[in-house]
Order: structure tokens, then sequence, then C-alpha cells
């Protein structure tokens, strides 16, 4: 069997790529530039998948070459890392277990239609660790609803990452599947999304201050009702550490997005980025940049947009912490021929209250624009959504995690039935190393 026929079989509803897709496939590392599509319901955390010789915990990590754009003080004292009692030798096993029951209302069916529902699902998974340079963590769910404008379905998260080091190099690899069938704010629809993402990065310390890593990364994304896409990018970038808590530089992205159907377009993104860990309870990223795009259809001016991502975080007290965070971003919209500019923002905090309930809360929105990509399409769509979440939990008998939450969402659009306000309320259970 060939590579991508492999590649096939894990999404067997894809549609067959055609032969001048393939070498892609074969040749091409990615790391996604996927659609923006927010989901309505709360969703579990995915934390990202990282090695632990790049993780922030381990001391030998900070100096390496892949973790150049991101900095920790050296006071600042790292979150204790996980046991399990499944080991051999380097080898190291984290399995989980965890259930959900949620109640919510409001929640749009299909276009136009909110709609109230129990919705149940049971998930399990597990992470592996060979050795420090090499993890793979696997989880699957099954979500069943008690109203049947919704379907059943399962969940799949597969990701594989790696980091090798090289004569003078660092190689960074990492692989990824996700399957979902959710309700999102963009379809005002529970839709189908399966997306394959892969990605390769090389970077090499020039001298004790100044660090260059270049990447390569593919992305494809196959959602019902909508155009498949296919993306390529290029991200480089040239940092310099000013001192032990703070980092500048340079950046390039280059990126290729293929529709089908639909229009083809490339971009360009020069900008720069900084971070500083400004004491072991502040820390700071900022990174800005513009998008010089350029859509493939006669008649369509090309888009020139400002983007940006800026996060911070600052732990008050031992058991308080706050975080705040900003982006904008233009992407290919999930329908055809239109790209979707959006700008978010979130805040949040954290509080541990009698020595064992971990509360949390946060509120975000996100500012929405539809453009058109060709001519004769019909855009002009707006809308501003707004997120609030609040959780409480504890954690028994070291392994065992109980926690009950509460989400809201309301969506503002000048276009009629994707416009709504829905409200849930949930009990969640776990238990892992």
């Amino acid at each position: 069997m060939g590579v991508f026929s492999r590649l096939q079989s894990l999404c067997p509803s894809c549609p067959r790529a055609s032969r001048g897709r393939r070498w892609a496939v074969v040749f091409l590392v990615a790391a996604g530039q996927p659609l923006t599509a927010q989901m309505v319901l709360p969703a579990p955390m995915i934390e990202p998948l990282v090695p632990a010789a790049l993780r922030a915990e381990d001391p030998s990590s900070r100096n390496s070459a892949l973790r150049a754009g991101s900095v920790s003080h050296p006071g600042a004292t790292p979150p204790p890392a996980p046991t399990t009692p499944f080991t051999y030798g380097r080898l190291a096993l984290y399995p989980r277990v965890s259930g959900s029951f949620v109640y919510s209302e409001g929640v749009l069916s299909e276009v136009g239609r909110p709609t109230n529902s129990y919705i149940s699902t049971v998930s399990a998974g597990f992470r592996f660790d060979a050795g420090r340079n090499w993890a793979i963590d696997y989880g699957t769910g099954w979500t069943v609803y008690s109203s049947r404008r919704f379907r059943n379905s399962p969940n799949h998260n597969l990701s594989f990452s790696g980091a090798l080091p090289l004569r003078v190099w660092e190689a960074g690899f990492s692989q990824g599947y996700s399957y979902a069938r959710a309700p999102r704010i963009e379809t005002g629809r529970q839709t189908e999304r399966q997306t394959v993402t892969t990605s390769g990065t090389l970077a090499r310390a020039l001298g004790p201050k100044w660090t260059v890593q270049t990447g390569l990364s593919q992305s494809l994304n196959f959602i019902s009702a909508s155009p498949d896409s296919y993306s390529w990018s290029s991200s480089n970038a040239l940092q310099y550490r000013l001192g032990e808590t703070a980092s500048v530089g340079g950046t390039l992205a280059v990126s290729y997005v293929d529709a089908d159907p639909g229009v083809n377009m490339a971009a360009v993104t020069p900008g720069g980025s900084f971070a500083w860990a400004v004491s072991p309870r502040l820390s700071m990223n900022v990174s800005a940049g513009t998008d010089y795009r350029w859509i493939f259809s006669r008649g369509v001016k090309s888009p020139t947009t400002p983007v940006f991502s800026v996060g911070g975080s600052y732990q008050l007290f031992d058991h308080t912490s706050f975080s705040a965070s900003a982006s904008r971003s233009l992407t290919p919209s999930s329908f055809r021929n239109q790209l979707l500019d959006g700008t978010s923002w979130r805040v949040g905090f954290g509080q541990r209250l009698l020595g064992v309930i971990q509360v949390s809360g946060s509120v975000g929105g996100q500012i929405s624009g539809y453009t058109a990509a060709r001519r004769g399409v019909e855009a002009g769509r707006k809308d501003n959504a707004y997120v609030y979440s609040l959780s409480a939990g504890t954690t028994v008998l070291r392994r065992l995690s109980v926690s009950v939450g509460f989400n809201a969402t309301d969506n503002s659009t000048n276009r009629k039935g994707y416009g709504f306000n829905s409200r849930s309320y949930s009990l969640q259970g776990g238990y892992g190393f």
C-alpha cells in the first residue's frame, strides 16, 4: 500500500486526491492552517504533545535551539512532572479515562434551529514516552445526544512528536490526526471535520545569543458540506536572546492553500516576535506581522491584513493566577470562495479554594468578517460572539478528578439563522496518570 493510500485509509470519507496532489503528502511536512470554526459546546483542553527533552520542566531543554522563541525565568517553579507505575527502562505509559454529562440549550442543530439536548461522552486515551525525545498520544471517545436533531459521534485525536539532536542542528517532527462532529459557530450546525497535519523543524544555535529556525508544514482539512483544503507553508525565524529571560526575533512565513472546490491563494507574512519572563510570576509574549495575500481569481483585489498574537500570565499568589490573550488572523472560510478575518480575545483566572478546590473562569470574544474571494460570491456576513465559562473541580486519591462547569455562548450576526444564545451545564470526571 502506498503512502497516500495509507493516509486515505485514515479518512475513508475524504475524496480521492488527484495525481498532481499526491506529491505533497509524500514530500512535505506541516503545521496546519486550520479553517477557523469555533466550537459552541465546551471541549476538554488538549495539551500540545511535547517530548520530555523540550518540556519547560526539563532544565536541559532551556538551551534547546527548538525552544529559542520561548523564555522562562530562572526563579520560576516548574510544574511537577507526571508519574506513572507503567514504566520499563526509558519507556513510560500514561493511561487515562474520563466521562462527562452535559445539559445544553440553544445550540444550533442546523441554521435557524436552536436545540436543547442532554449530551453524554465517554473517553479513553494514553500518552506513551519513548525516552526523552519521542512521544505519542491518542484519545478517543463516543458522544451521545438525547435530541435526534444531532447525530451521535465518535471523536479521535492522535499525535506523534519527536526531537532529534543532530551534529550541529536540532530537528523536530510532529504528525497529527483528528476527527470530530460538533456544533460550530461558523457553520451554524453540527459539522464533521477531519484534519491531518504534519510538520518538521530544523534549528541551529549561531553562538550563545543567536538561533535560526526553519520549518515546513502541511495541513489537510476535510469538512462536511464545505470545500476541502490542502495547505502548505514554510515558517522561518531568526531569534536573539536578551539575557536569560527575554528574546526578540524576526519571522517570515510563506503559505499556499488549495481549496477543492474553490479559489486557491498564497500568502507571505513577514513579522517579528518578543518574549519576556519579567519575573518568576509574570510573563508575556508578542508576535505581529502583515499578511500579504494573493487570491488567484480574476477581478478580486488581494488583501493586505495586519495580524498579531499577544499573551501574558500573572501569578498573583501561589494559588491565584490570571491570563490574557488576543489575536487576529486571516484564513479561508468553511464557505466556498470566502475569506474569514477573525479577531479574538480572552481573559481568565484560576484560584484554589480551601486547599483542594480549583476554580477557573474566563470571558472572551471573537469578531468575524467574511469577504468574497471570487466575483459574484455573496459575502459580507459579520459575527460578534462572546463566550463565558466557569468551572470548579478537585482531585481525590491523587488520580481521580471531578468537576462541574457552566458555559455560555452568545452570537449576534447580520445573517438570519446564525445568531443564537446557548447555555450548557456539565459534570465531568476522570482518572489518569
